[in-house]
């Protein structure tokens, strides 16, 4: 039985799941203080293991890799920088990593920190909490609302420095606050930052933003880029926040800025030299809030990461090519790839692709709502292409889409597929007609949907291609069992159902079939809509539905839907 040193932090239900698998010595770095820098005692340590999950340790040294036996390296972060992935790779081992495991701690972070310079928090809670809060009497009091008096983020310019996963989530959540955003990414498409604001350069963000947060990755380049000449262009009362990497400010530069008071204040959870301690200069600012790297320490991201790393060692144990590999190329024949990558499914890809983007244009999905799947036999086997789960239409490449087996595991992608999954997959498993699948949020269906109503059967060349009525499947939440139960049984042999507040689902024997039931079943969920404003609409005679539905069958046999 294999053996595995851990000493990361893994969730209790994780834990247990692998030491069904391998033989587990649990050390987390948080329980026992002890995170190995030195290589010497690392190498013994890891001497009899084969397996070692980690999140801090050292390991950029290739001596590690010649004098030790491992078979799997597992990094339980998103930019596995500590592990030295050349020499891993020399060796054959693995390295697996937990991608987006800590984006939206972060970007909540940086949201918390904002609202607390604005509002004074920060200088609230120390003035309250010492000695010489004090009052005495009303002249007292409007003493400390003067000076506790704050801002409100509404209307304000906020400097996004990094448009990545966590600058985009931080965006995101800022935009219910009716902010404009400035936004500097020399690596961001033009048309996706115009999404959010207006791309410029970063010296016009500096001197035009009231809130500036850094989300950009640690480079050569972006070494000291927030410098002392791009400091002093910021207003008086603007705030700097950096959650991302203490390299990219030149810190001395700052805290003069900062003690001169020529900015409003500044958030930092990260610093050039870490863990800060007592002798800390910022510790002294009273215009500046101090957190010790702290962006991702939240329970969720433990949870997150145990999982994603759980069913990654799970398919790497199976003999299958993990899910997040960071040196892929040591699989040689973990998967055929000619039997995955003929020109069949390649052209499968960039059609999802394609009709995706139309979906988009046509405004049944917005965003990265919705999903899309086809059914392919392969070698005697059966494959699913889907979307992936949380990426835009309109930046989705054939990349992007994943090949799942019927048990939803990933056989081929980076990304994690569409949450949806479980609910094609049942369709699929229970209906051998059906071979490609639309869920889309379409303007009329979803108002149906919110309205838990069906579509009966009203105009003529509605029934041949949909099946007749068509009904409302309950509510469930978004990747659920009673989702995909619902949706199932409320679907029988039609080819489109409603989901309750969620949208509609369509099928054909083919992606083209599936999207023409689509455009059929919003056009007759728009006719129903507007004929209920007026009066309750004329249902079609029983003998014709009879007829039109002998069609729909000779449409499904035929393959022609």
């Amino acid at each position: 039985m294999m053996k595995a040193l851990i000493t990361a932090s893994i969730s209790e239900e994780s834990l247990n799941e692998l030491k069904n698998l391998m033989e587990i010595t649990y050390e987390p770095w948080r329980e026992t203080g002890i995170i190995y820098f030195d290589i010497k005692e690392l190498v013994e340590k890891l001497r009899n293991y084969d397996v070692f999950i980690t999140e801090a340790d050292d390991l950029k040294k290739e001596e590690l890799f010649e004098h030790t036996n491992l078979k799997l390296l597992v990094s339980c972060r998103g930019d596995p920088f500590n592990v030295n992935l050349k020499a891993a790779t020399n060796k054959n081992i693995p390295v697996l990593y937990t991608p987006l495991r800590n984006v939206d701690a972060v970007a909540e972070l940086t949201i918390g920190l904002m609202l607390i310079l604005a509002r004074n928090i920060h200088n609230v809670d120390r003035i309250i909490h010492s000695e010489e809060f004090e009052i005495n009497d009303f002249e007292d009091y409007v003493e400390y609302l003067n000076k506790f008096q704050g801002i409100e983020i509404k209307d304000k310019t906020i400097g996004i420095i990094g448009l990545g996963q966590i600058g985009r989530r931080v965006a995101d959540r800022l935009k219910s606050f009716e902010v404009k955003f400035l936004i500097y990414d020399p690596y961001i498409k033009k048309d996706i930052a115009e999404e959010y604001g207006d791309l410029v350069d970063v010296d016009y963000l500096m001197r035009n933003s009231d809130f500036i947060t850094l989300h950009t990755i640690a480079t050569d380049e972006n070494n000291n880029l927030i410098n002392e000449d791009r400091i002093a262009l910021m207003k008086k009362t603007a705030f700097l926040i950096n959650t991302s990497k203490g390299s990219i400010i030149d810190y001395d530069a700052l805290q003069k800025a900062l003690k001169e008071k020529k900015i409003g204040g500044a958030a930092l959870d990260v610093f050039p030299l870490e863990p800060i301690d007592e002798d800390n200069e910022f510790i002294e600012l009273q215009n500046a809030i101090i957190t010790p790297h702290i962006g991702g320490d939240t329970e969720e991201i433990i949870k997150r990461q145990s999982e994603i790393l759980l069913k990654d060692i799970k398919m790497w144990i199976d003999g299958k090519k993990p899910q997040y590999t960071m040196n892929p190329e040591v699989f040689k024949e973990v998967e055929k790839k000619s039997s995955l990558s003929d020109e069949r499914i390649i052209n499968l890809k960039k059609d999802i692709v394609n009709l995706c983007k139309q979906l988009l244009k046509e405004k049944h999905v917005i965003g990265s709502a919705g999903n899309v799947s086809v059914r392919v036999r392969v070698d005697k086997k059966e494959i699913v292409l889907i979307t992936p789960s949380s990426v835009r239409y309109n930046e989705m490449t054939a990349e992007d889409i994943l090949i799942i087996n019927m048990d939803g595991n990933v056989i081929e992608g980076k990304r994690n597929p569409s949450v949806e999954k479980r609910m094609h997959l049942s369709i699929y498993k229970e209906r051998e007609d059906v071979n490609a699948i639309i869920h889309a949020h379409s303007v009329y269906s979803t108002v149906l949907s919110a309205l838990d109503m069906s579509i009966p059967p009203i105009f003529e060349e509605f029934v041949p291609y949909i099946g007749g009525e068509v009904l409302c499947a309950n509510y469930g939440e978004a990747g659920t069992k009673e989702l995909a139960e619902g949706v199932l049984n409320s679907l029988e042999e039609r080819n489109a159902v409603l989901l309750a507040n969620h949208g509609n689902l369509c099928c054909g024997s083919h992606l083209d079939g599936a999207y023409t039931v689509l455009k059929y079943l919003e056009r007759g969920a728009k006719i129903y809509y507007l004929s209920k404003l007026l009066k309750d609409p004329n249902f079609l005679p029983e003998d014709t539905i009879d007829y039109e539905m002998d069609i729909f069958d000779i449409f499904k046999d035929s393959k022609k839907i």
